[in-house]
């Protein structure tokens, strides 16, 4: 065998022992833990080989396959327009007052969603008028008369505030359920007002609502800078155990502890702090994953909460003059006048933004802040598109708002969901794909002998593949998913025989073993590929419009297909090509 062979089969060995390593996660997960520990990452983590890979790859069973909670929240927008509608009221009228425009007082009809300004000089209006509908431009002129001046939101604001309530809501079910530990929760959006909530293998609907129920809390803090080195000096006087993972890190100059469990950081960081301080860890995001944090990093902040979520009224992302993601922060009069207290005795020091006890952002303070406005500047784009870039902003606005302007959610519904296969039918259901799964090697391998035998191979390694894709993007696998795996194991079967009648009919034009295996691949290749890419379209259309099951499908469906792709039109031929290029064959097996 010349190298130019043993670099293909190095190739596919490689694949085939990188695919069983991927799935060591998703073994222990699946086999060696039992029901109670399988959906908890901690005791997942610790049971792992040192050697295998992070804990976060595995896949995870769906409500149908293991069982757990289904709830369904409703988000009152009504409600939460009808607040914001009152704040817009008392806004407008101080903004009136303030620039000496004229002396106003602002009514609201919560039900309408009409605000009234009454003008105490009627003479005053025209510039009230002028001035109000080119500041708060989310308001529209519904009426005039006199002095009076009847606004109401703009169409287009409303829905777009109703849409942010839910993503918001969403936001901070998320964090909540993420800090649980459920990395298979799946929350999405239910038609325009609900959120659809699965927690896979968790049995206490009463903690569930507990957890996803309470109000989140948005606070303000200030960065402990005046002994930069605690962390650095907790690092060399006590260091971390081994298990712990716990390293440390710099940024912007500042020693920093990391670490990929959150509670082997705190734990450790635990009473090792100075009087009056906390430690507060903030995700370090997933590039691939942005829910996902694939560490933890500390911050040492001052116990002392001088500003809450409830003084904030309203964020926004935007772009500033120097084309640079910014988010703008305003605060009611109370909160204003607190924030521009804090930033005047803070100036030059760090404020950590702190949702339900995760750092998002800790913004340098570089001047006083007044007039209940303020500008948090996202930094440089350090490698990242302008989309990403603006992207985070928009994040941090919404992370804001959720903490200043939390819709009310309700449970609308909430209940336990037993598995609807149960141990017993999985494990009937497993007999049985490995009973056809065999059928189907036994009959390639006999009617086709060695090329069967090479598809047989082929097919294993498309399973594999197919598994460990969905570990990688740590995807649930439910029934539909199931049979999106199965009906993509048929496809790269019927790929196979399609190159191998190709083969058949090639000989039997007399061509020789090298000519008929080169141009049955070369004649099947264009009809696999177009079959495999329009099935493509389909499984990301499904992925894309789809909900739930439905998505759980296409997305075996797709990386099944990319997996066919790859052994069908790679895998085999190289096999085939060594057996009858590589070993001089004067007839072909098939």
């Amino acid at each position: 065998m010349d190298r130019g062979w043993w670099w293909k089969f190095g190739m596919i060995v490689a694949v085939t022992l990188g695919t069983i390593w991927f799935l060591v996660p998703t073994y222990y997960s699946l086999v060696v833990l039992d029901r109670a520990e399988r959906n908890n990452i901690a005791v997942l983590e610790q049971r792992l080989p040192k050697w295998a890979p992070p804990a976060r790859y595995r896949l995870n069973l769906g409500l149908d396959l293991q069982g757990g909670i289904h709830m369904v929240m409703r988000v009152d927008t009504k409600t939460a327009l009808q607040k914001r509608t009152e704040r817009r009221g008392t806004q407008i009228a101080t903004y009136v007052n303030d620039k000496k425009l004229g002396e106003v007082t602002a009514d609201t009809d919560p039900e309408r969603l009409q605000l009234t300004l009454t003008a105490k000089d009627p003479a005053t209006m025209d510039a009230i008028q002028k001035e109000v509908l080119a500041t708060f431009t989310d308001f529209s002129l519904e009426s005039r008369n006199g002095g009076t001046l009847v606004l109401k939101p703009d169409e287009g604001q409303v829905n777009r505030f109703r849409d942010e309530a839910v993503d918001q809501a969403m936001l901070v079910i998320r964090r909540r359920i993420d800090k649980w530990g459920v990395a298979e929760v799946d929350v999405r959006k239910l038609g325009t007002d609900s959120i659809q909530i699965s927690l896979p293998g968790r049995s206490n609907p009463e903690q569930a609502k507990e957890l996803v129920g309470t109000t989140a809390q948005l606070e303000f803090r200030m960065v402990d800078d005046t002994n930069p080195q605690v962390f650095a000096q907790m690092f060399q006087q006590n260091p971390p155990p081994a298990e712990s993972k716990i390293t440390l890190v710099e940024d912007e100059g500042f020693p920093q502890l990391s670490s990929p469990n959150r509670e082997a950081l705190l734990a450790y960081a635990k009473d090792k702090t100075p009087e009056g301080r906390d430690v507060v860890t903030e995700c370090v995001a997933n590039p691939v994953k942005k829910n996902d944090c694939i560490a933890y990093r500390s911050y040492l902040l001052d116990k002392n909460v001088p500003l809450t979520g409830e003084s904030l009224a309203g964020a926004d992302a935007s772009v500033s003059q120097m084309n640079e993601p910014e988010v703008n922060i305003a605060f009611d009069p109370a909160g204003s006048r607190e924030f521009e207290k804090l930033t005047e005795a803070a100036v030059g020091r760090r404020m950590a933004i702190v949702l339900d006890d995760n750092v998002h952002t800790a913004p340098r303070i570089n001047e006083k802040i007044g007039g209940g406005r303020a500008r948090i500047t996202m930094g440089r784009a350090s490698g990242r598109s302008f989309e990403e870039w603006l992207g985070e902003a928009q994040t941090l606005a919404l992370v804001l708002k959720a903490g200043a302007l939390p819709a009310p959610v309700t449970v609308g519904e909430i209940r336990q969901v037993g598995a609807t296969l149960g141990d017993e039918l999985i494990k009937k259901g497993s007999l049985a794909a490995l009973v056809g799964l065999a059928l189907v090697v036994v009959f390639m391998a006999i009617y086709y002998r060695k090329s069967g035998l090479i598809a047989d191979v082929a097919l294993l390694l498309n399973g594999l593949l197919i598994l460990a894709g969905l570990a990688f993007f740590n995807a649930t696998l439910t029934l539909p998913g199931i049979a999106g795996f199965v009906l993509t194991l048929g496809i790269a079967v019927d790929a196979n025989v399609l190159i191998n009648e190709r083969i058949r009919e090639e000989l039997s034009h007399g061509k020789s073993a090298r000519a008929a295996v080169d141009q049955g691949y070369d004649r099947a290749f264009w009809t696999i590929f177009d079959a495999h890419v329009t099935t493509l379209i389909a499984g990301f259309i499904l992925f894309f419009t789809g909900t739930g099951p439905v998505r759980g499908f296409a997305t075996t469906l797709i990386v099944g297909l990319l997996a066919s792709l790859f052994t069908s039109i790679v895998v085999t031929r190289v096999i085939t090509t060594y057996f009858v290029h590589g070993r001089n064959a004067q007839s072909v097996s098939v």
